[in-house]
């Protein structure tokens, strides 16, 4: 049992001995950095101390007590920790080490600070949830140990602690004491930008004096941001320094106004020691790091170093070097699907597969690949290349396809710098992928002549392939095939029946391009009245799902269930009415394998999660409202449809373009609902390989060679089928390895659109700002009022009648909450997104491209959408 470990101390010791910043400052002492001398009180050190609070009334109340009480609880813990002494042994331990500084001076003062084995880890920071005491003289420096101490106990920690899912019932501490330097510059240093998320560019902001001021936010220090590559200073910008903290010379430190406020802190060679210093410290970590730092007669000192844990990890196979040509990514997860949470491992490798045979059909080449083709599911994500991708097929297509998806990805993509991020040649993967689209194109373009000659037709054709892939499905189920060939043979079965699909895509891009152009110059009346004709259409799937969750809500077996349990039963012993069975195995039958995430494989699907659709009818059992009746809100829509068409039609006779404005209308009615049908077959598909996938997870649980069943999805359909036929695999290694990264994903609460392979964010333009109105994207014409209700996902809260949901993106799992809600706002998505879709089906006023909707705005908050124009008004 160690009770001190000197920052020269040879052979490192544990973490858990001295805590994270006791540990960083040890190693960068071996490294032969600047750093202060210093020592390290361990855990050990402090445990009588410990072993007395947990012994104490007070600790009980502190670990029985809710978060409302918890702050009077801990502070009388805390008031316990004044009277503490030293033991014998760890006093004599602590005198020695103090000793060792006799020498220097005999006004030395130190810096005292906390060092827990829990904070200034990656992931874990604790920032701001222990003291520091500055200028401590040696007969006052066992209070300031108390003090560092009783940090351990405060408010803030226990509920950081909570938050994070640390336990609560082994507090630990050390405490580092170090020479205290009288700097007259300090402050912190970042090695990547903490704003942009750049991976090449260090951040420092400073101030004059102890860099208290900086750390703790008491005074708007000077920042600069240098670039690592060239070295250049990329920006100098004077912070007002307000104050700023200095040591007494008898002990403690004093505030006064800064001495030059208006003066920089730094010189250009100071900034440059500060840069070879955070690069030094980095290549140590090996991973993004920030540093404490002081300037003090010239010399520079290195005084704290932790890991950055708030920032987005980009994998290595998707970062270029520094200096080289740099690429650009796109989020589609997030701005094509509407998913914000990272998908499985499994649920990556086996969107993958699909994706590939996708591309190899359209193109005759396998042009995945995030880096050197032009997309790839990777590491949780779906990532567009956006370099590769104007290259290949120029701007222009690549912002009209994302205007339709998200508006605001388009408007990045609009404005990015095409010398920065555009290659000059195209990687080998990609080249004569153009040909190879043409020439398996030919017989696609037929069948495109054909649902543009014919809808009714052509329509009849698409309905009798979907039907044969449904039996094609089930007759795959039934044969005794590894999980590995069934994921192979019916993702090549969706190939086939998606090539059939797909000129249905083309027919409705072509109705609505001939309509626009029809009355491109009419009057805006009737220009808005186009707009129009895309409410409630026939045949949307995942329109008459919802309709059918709502019909499902509207059963006594559902209102006059008073609990889950009852409800259960009740099925259960099927002892509900025969009409209710009915529908409800029919809903199950047809709709059953959709859920929130339905894209990736490892989430349960509705008939998996009842008590979770449970709770949806009952939300819905609530909207007994005839204005909010989704049904009469649907057949309302409907029927201004035909209204305006009469109206257009009047307007294009006077064109003389009646006959073609009929033609482009049929094919829109005829084909835009069955925009969702490829993506409803697919999930078909996902599910079906899924229970398979589960059938197997059993038995290795079972056999002990994974953990729990989910664990599963953190292998590979590889991995899983080497495991199934060879008992020697290790699944739980495997499984460990696949999500190394994906565990960094964890605490990410919002994936940017646009990120380059630098790890810098790019933002969407600003938008001018109105006063008591927000400006975005016109996605579902109407106009409603009604209360906020932000969801960040579609389980979190119900959305009662008439609320106005509030969200970052939706997926198709979201759509029973369009039944009750007046109207929608999104962050992410453009017209052709599913809550675009969905709004517009059902006739729901919808804005999207609202940037930070999600904090912006506040339950209960009233607030206007006007649909048509994208305005959201606050009231």
């Amino acid at each position: 049992m160690r009770f001190v470990y000197s920052f020269d101390f040879k052979e490192p010791p544990k973490l858990t001995e001295v805590g994270g910043k006791g540990m960083s400052l040890i190693l960068m002492t071996q490294q032969g950095l600047p750093v202060p001398p210093g020592f390290v009180l361990s855990v050990d050190f402090f445990k009588p101390w410990f072993d007395y609070i947990k012994c104490t009334p007070e600790w009980q109340k502190v670990i029985n007590s809710s978060s409302r009480e918890l702050k009077i609880h801990t502070d009388a813990l805390k008031k316990l920790c004044i009277h503490l002494k030293l033991y014998p042994d760890r006093r004599k331990a602590f005198e020695v080490a103090l000793n060792v500084f006799e020498g220097n001076s005999k006004n030395l003062l130190f810096a005292v600070r906390s060092s827990s084995p829990e904070e200034d880890l990656e992931g874990a920071s604790f920032a701001g949830g222990y003291e520091t005491t500055l200028g401590v003289k040696r007969e006052t420096i066992e209070d300031a140990l108390r003090h560092s101490f009783a940090s351990s106990l405060d408010e803030r920690v226990f509920l950081y602690k909570k938050e994070h899912g640390f336990p609560l019932e082994n507090p630990r501490i050390a405490v580092v004491v170090q020479l205290q330097i009288p700097s007259e510059t300090a402050g912190v240093a970042f090695s990547l930008n903490p704003i942009n998320n750049c991976y090449d560019e260090v951040v420092i902001n400073g101030n004059f004096g102890q860099g208290e001021t900086v750390v703790s936010g008491l005074a708007s220090p000077d920042t600069f941001i240098l670039d690592k590559v060239s070295e250049k200073i990329i920006e100098k910008r004077l912070g007002r320094k307000e104050t700023s903290i200095w040591l007494a010379p008898n002990g403690g430190t004093y505030e006064k106004p800064s001495p030059s406020r208006k003066g920089i802190c730094l010189k250009d060679k100071d900034l440059l020691s500060l840069l070879k210093m955070i690069s030094n410290v980095e290549n140590y970590y090996q991973k993004p790091v920030d540093i404490e730092w002081a300037f003090a007669e010239g010399k520079l000192y290195l005084l704290q170093a932790r890991p950055i844990t708030a920032y987005i990890p980009l994998p290595e196979e998707m970062q270029t070097a520094p200096g080289q040509q740099k690429l650009l990514y796109l989020d589609a997860t997030l701005a094509k699907q509407g998913i914000h949470d990272p998908l499985s491992f499994m649920g990556t490798d086996y969107l993958s597969i699909f994706q590939s045979k996708i591309e190899g059909a359209m193109t005759g080449k396998n042009i995945s690949g995030v880096m050197d083709g032009i997309q790839g599911f990777f590491q949780g994500r779906m990532y567009l290349n956006i370099s590769n991708n104007i290259k290949l097929y120029g701007k222009k297509k690549l912002i009209d396809t994302y205007s339709l998806l998200d508006m605001t990805s388009a408007e990045i993509i609009a404005n990015i710098d095409e010398d920065e991020y555009i290659p000059k040649v195209l990687p080998p993967k990609l080249r004569g992928v153009l040909r190879g689209t043409i020439l398996n194109s030919f017989g696609m373009g037929f069948n495109v002549l054909k649902a543009l000659k014919a809808p009714a037709k052509y329509e009849k054709v698409f309905l009798e392939r979907a039907e044969q892939y449904i039996e094609e499905l089930k007759n795959e189920r039934k044969k005794d095939l590894t999980i590995k060939e069934f994921a192979e043979r019916t993702t090549e079965k969706f190939v086939s029946f998606f090539v059939i699909a797909l000129p249905i895509l083309a027919a409705i891009a072509a109705a609505k391009s001939g309509i626009v152009k029809i009355f491109k110059d009419s009057s805006p009346e009737i220009k808005s009245k186009v707009t129009f004709l895309e409410k409630a259409l026939p045949n949307n799937v995942t329109t008459q799902m919802g309709l059918s969750m709502y019909r499902l809500s509207l059963f006594e077996e559902v209102n006059q269930s008073s609990s889950f349990e009852v409800f259960k039963k009740g099925l259960e012993a099927k002892s509900f009415s025969k009409a209710f069975i009915n529908a409800w195995e029919s809903f199950m039958e047809k709709y059953g394998f959709r859920c929130p995430k339905e894209l990736d494989i490892a989430t349960p699907r509705y008939y998996e999660q009842v008590e979770i659709f449970y709770n949806q009818l009952k939300t819905m059992a609530q909207n007994t409202n005839a204005k909010h009746n989704p049904q009469v809100i649907f057949d309302e829509a409907r029927q201004q449809r035909e209204n305006d068409f009469i109206e257009l039609l009047k307007e294009a006779e006077k064109k003389g373009k009646a006959k073609k404005f009929k033609k482009y209308y049929e094919m829109l009615i005829t084909f835009s609902g069955y925009r969702e049908a490829p993506k409803y077959y697919w999930i078909m598909t996902v599910a079906e390989l899924r229970k398979k996938v589960m059938e197997a997870a059993e038995m290795l649980t079972a056999s002990g060679r994974i953990d729990h069943r989910d664990q599963i999805f953190d292998l590979t359909i590889d991995d899983l089928n080497m495991g199934m036929t060879n008992p020697s695999v290790d699944l739980r290694a495997l499984a460990s390895q696949n999500t190394i990264f994906l565990k960094k994903l964890a605490n990410i609460k919002e994936f940017p659109r646009v990120i380059d392979s630098r790890g810098k964010i790019l933002p969407p333009p600003k938008k001018e700002a109105r006063e008591g109105k927000l400006v975005g994207e016109p996605i579902s014409p109407g106009t409603v009022r009604g209360k906020v209700k932000v969801l960040r996902s579609p389980d979190e809260k119900p959305i009662l009648p008439g609320d106005i949901l509030v969200a970052r993106a939706t997926d198709p799992g979201w759509t029973p909450l369009f039944i009750n809600a007046g109207g929608i706002i999104l962050e992410v998505g453009g017209m052709l997104q599913h809550g675009a879709l969905v709004a517009r089906e059902y006739g729901k006023p919808c804005v999207s491209g609202i940037e930070d909707a999600i904090s912006i705005l506040k339950d209960g908050q009233m607030v206007e959408i006007d649909g048509l124009n994208g305005t959201i008004k606050l009231l």
